[in-house]
C-alpha cells in the first residue's frame, strides 16, 4: 500500500503527500518543509561566488546537491575553499523538490551535481543529457524503525516513510523483497525532506524511516528504536549512495574542468577522513540541521567515497529493481556510468588514491 494523499502533523505544518504516477516524478516534486529559505539563501551565495569568480580566472561551475553526508565531499569543498585551488568557482544549488538534483542536472540549469544514483538513473532514462564521473558518499542507507519492531517482518501493515526513487526508496523494496514480502505488505508515505522524515518517526506519526545521516542516527537514538538494516548485509560494505555527475556538454568541451572537480572531491575525501570534526563543523548548520553529537556519531556509517568504479555493475543492477517499481521502462545505456576522465585523474596523480582509505580494490 502507498500512501500519498494523507498528511502529516509536523512541527505545526501539514505535510501533504500527492498521489504520483512513478514515472512523473521528476516533473512534480513532493512538498518539503522548511526548505524554501535555505534554497534562496543557498542560491544568493552561488549568485555572488559566480559573480567574483570571471575577476579571478576561476571557471564558475554550478553543483545541484541533497541533505545527506554523501554530500560533504561537496560541502565541504565549498567552504574550505578546495575547489578555487584547482581553478573552479563553485556553487551550491538546493531544490526544495524530490529529484530536484537530478532534473537540474538533466535539464541544464547545474553543470554538476552530487546525487542518489537511483535518481539519476530516472532522470537519465528521460533525458540523457549528463554523465556519472565518480562517487561522493558511500554506504548510510539505513532502515530505522520503533523499538518494538525488530525485524522487516514486524514492519507487515506499518508506516514506512522515504524519499520517492531515491536510494532509500529502493533499499526498502529490495530489503522487502528479500524477505519475500512487498509493498503490498507495508504502507508506504513519501517525504521528500530529510528532517521531516525524521521529526515524523520521533512524534510517532510513522512507523518506520528508511534514512541517510546523520539523520538516522538522531532518528534512532532520540526513540531508542532499531536499526533494521543498513544496506550492507543486502548491498556489501562500501556500496555507493550519491554520486558526482556531469553535464555531458561539459564533459565533452571541458574534460579538465570536470578532472578538477574530480580531483577536488578526492582533496575533500582525504581531509575529511583525516579530520572529521573540522568538516563537521564547517558544514554543520549551513548544510546539516542537526545537532554535532548526530553529525559525529553517524560519520562512520557514511563516509565519503570517490573512487566508486568496482560498483558499476552494482548501480545498473538496481535499474532491475526500479523496472519493478515502475520507474523506468528500460536499462540505462552503458554510456550513463563514465569512470574515464577518474581513470585518468588516478593515472596522473596517484598519490590522491592512495592515501585515502575508501576506494575501489
Amino acid at each position: 500500500m502507498i500512501d500519498r494523499l494523507s498528511g502529516l502533523q509536523i512541527s505545526g505544518l501539514q505535510s501533504a503527500f500527492s498521489r504520483l504516477g512513478r514515472r512523473r516524478f521528476l516533473q512534480m516534486g513532493l512538498a518539503a518543509a522548511a526548505t524554501p529559505i535555505l534554497a534562496s539563501t543557498l542560491k544568493g551565495c552561488a549568485a555572488n561566488r559566480q559573480e567574483t569568480a570571471a575577476s579571478e580566472g576561476l571557471r564558475p561551475i554550478k553543483f545541484s546537491h541533497g541533505f545527506g553526508l554523501c554530500n560533504m565531499p561537496l560541502f565541504y569543498s565549498l567552504e574550505a575553499g578546495l575547489f578555487e585551488k584547482n581553478g573552479i568557482a563553485g556553487s551550491a544549488v538546493m531544490g526544495t523538490l524530490a529529484g530536484d538534483q537530478a532534473t537540474q542536472l538533466a535539464s541544464g540549469q547545474v553543470q554538476m551535481a552530487v546525487v542518489p544514483f537511483t535518481n539519476a538513473i530516472a532522470a537519465y532514462t528521460q533525458a540523457p543529457t549528463f554523465q556519472v564521473v565518480a562517487g561522493s558518499g558511500v554506504q548510510g542507507l539505513i532502515v530505522v524503525a520503533k523499538p518494538e519492531i525488530r525485524s522487516f517482518q514486524d514492519l507487515k501493515g506499518k508506516k514506512v516513510a522515504a524519499a520517492q526513487a531515491d536510494t532509500l526508496e529502493v533499499v526498502v523494496y529490495d530489503y522487502l523483497k528479500r524477505e519475500g514480502m512487498s509493498y503490498s505488505d507495508v504502507e508506504m508515505v513519501y517525504i521528500a525532506d530529510a528532517t521531516e522524515a525524521t521529526n515524523a518517526f520521533i512524534a510517532g506519526q510513522v512507523d518506520a524511516i528508511s534514512s541517510i545521516e546523520p539523520y538516522a542516527t538522531k532518528a534512532r537514538t532520540a526513540v531508542e528504536g532499531n536499526i533494521l538494516g543498513d544496506g550492507r548485509d543486502l548491498y556489501g560494505d562500501g556500496y555507493p549512495d550519491c554520486v558526482l555527475a556531469a553535464s555531458t556538454e561539459l564533459i565533452e568541451k571541458e574534460p579538465e574542468i570536470v578532472k578538477q572537480a574530480i580531483v577536488t572531491f578526492l582533496d575533500a575525501q582525504y581531509d575529511i577522513e583525516k579530520g572529521f570534526q573540522q568538516a563537521a563543523e564547517k558544514t554543520i548548520g549551513k548544510y546539516y540541521k542537526t545537532d554535532m553529537d548526530s553529525l559525529l556519531a553517524a560519520a562512520q556509517a557514511q563516509p565519503p567515497g570517490v573512487d566508486i568504479r568496482q560498483h558499476k555493475d552494482f548501480m545498473f543492477g538496481r535499474a532491475q529493481s526500479m523496472k519493478e517499481m515502475g520507474y523506468i521502462n528500460g536499462d540505462p545505456k552503458e554510456s550513463f556510468v563514465n569512470f574515464s576522465l577518474l581513470e585518468q585523474v588516478i593515472s596522473e596523480k596517484p598519490e590522491l588514491l592512495e592515501r585515502v582509505r575508501v576506494k575501489s580494490v
